[in-house]
């Protein structure tokens, strides 16, 4: 399926007149951030054809390294020591082969591009870099988020990030406040079997997406996140299932995805080590975990080879089987369902009872769904 295609070049366009050449510079930029979202195996020949155009617009100059500061509208947050390494390393080499994209300010220049390679010359302690300037494009983090949110590299954890600032940004929603709403809608609109629906509107036009989604069981606040992922290109139900399900990881693990590549999915494995779950003390669960993290690291271990780590250690340090006080309880739950008059009960009180039995189906299908993985 196709992607939703997004006007970049309308979204890069300045509050003061552009000359010729700083349109086709904006043309040129947009067609690379379209490549970059497809993975496309000509991206760096565009990449390097930008530069081309950008030198020739404002010449390559040598900018002191401390005048440049990190995009704050980047999604990226984390650059992992080995890669910044890796480069310094080439760097050290072979030289600057080439020069990074600034966006000039009145004192100092953010960057666009080329985030990595002035990180390592910072290492190299270099005191300047070659770059070319290109003129600040309006709302900097979407045309930062665009340009980077589909590749491949882009940390989980900056990515779930940088769509919450998205979506705060554009709908006014509070940040911890929108996963929650999310998970409540698409759980409502997957159970009326709609959420295909929903995947087909992604190619769909805005006038399409608007229309279709007026016609769901969604409040005016689900709607909007609905329409800012959908106007990235992005399947909402995806989103919550993966991008979001990462945020609630230990802290121990959002940490080792951050500075030591640890996957995702590796990472949602290595969460089934609770202390819930192994009937011990945080404190002691903690350090079951990051010395697991660190083998399946050490050892590159496979996701299958993970399941089988984080099961054994489940398996010996697991507590008893409570008694069966809970099934009890769950059974006079359900029986009080059953007597319940619905008809006499008030819409707005219906609509509270609904959302706190639609979060709490989703606690227990995470349940279900642990020990399906056992």
């Amino acid at each position: 399926m196709s992607r939703q295609k997004v006007d970049l070049t309308k979204m890069f366009s300045s509050a003061t007149q552009m000359s010729d050449a700083e349109l086709e510079i904006e043309k040129l930029q947009a067609e690379v951030n379209r490549l970059r979202a497809s993975q496309a195996p000509e991206l760096e020949a565009q990449i390097t054809t930008l530069r081309e155009e950008l030198k020739m617009q404002s010449g390559v100059q040598e900018i002191s390294i401390g005048r440049i500061r990190p995009n704050p509208g980047q999604p990226r947050k984390t650059f992992s020591s080995l890669s910044i390494d890796a480069m310094a390393r080439t760097l050290d080499k072979d030289g600057q082969l080439h020069p990074i994209i600034l966006i000039p300010e009145e004192d100092h220049f953010d960057l666009f591009d080329g985030e990595r390679r002035w990180r390592a010359a910072k290492k190299l302690e270099w005191q300047i870099i070659k770059a070319v300037t290109m003129p600040r494009p309006q709302d900097l983090h979407r045309k930062a988020l665009i340009t980077t949110l589909h590749r491949e590299d882009l940390n989980p954890l900056d990515k779930a990030e940088a769509l919450l600032k998205e979506i705060s940004e554009q709908t006014g929603i509070d940040i911890v406040e929108a996963p929650r709403l999310l998970s409540t809608a698409v759980r409502r609109l997957d159970y009326q079997k709609r959420m295909k629906q929903i995947s087909e509107l992604i190619a769909a036009t805005e006038d399409k997406q608007n229309r279709v989604l007026d016609e769901f069981d969604l409040t005016d606040l689900e709607k909007s996140i609905f329409k800012v992922l959908l106007n990235l290109g992005l399947n909402p139900g995806s989103v919550i299932a993966n991008d979001f399900r990462i945020l609630s990881l230990f802290p121990d693990l959002q940490v080792a995805i951050r500075e030591s590549n640890l996957k995702a999915a590796h990472a949602m494995v290595l969460q089934r080590l609770s202390a819930k779950k192994l009937g011990i003390d945080e404190k002691k669960t903690s350090k079951f975990r990051v010395e697991a993290t660190q083998k399946v690291l050490e050892q590159s271990l496979t996701l299958a080879e993970t399941q089988e780590l984080v099961n054994q250690i489940i398996t010996k340090h697991a507590s008893k089987p409570v008694n069966n006080s809970d099934d009890k309880r769950l059974t006079n739950i359900m029986s009080g369902f059953k007597k319940l008059n619905l008809d006499k009960i008030e819409r707005s009180s219906l609509e509270k009872f609904r959302q706190s039995l639609q979060e709490k189906l989703q606690e227990i299908e995470a349940a279900l769904q642990i020990d399906k993985d056992k």
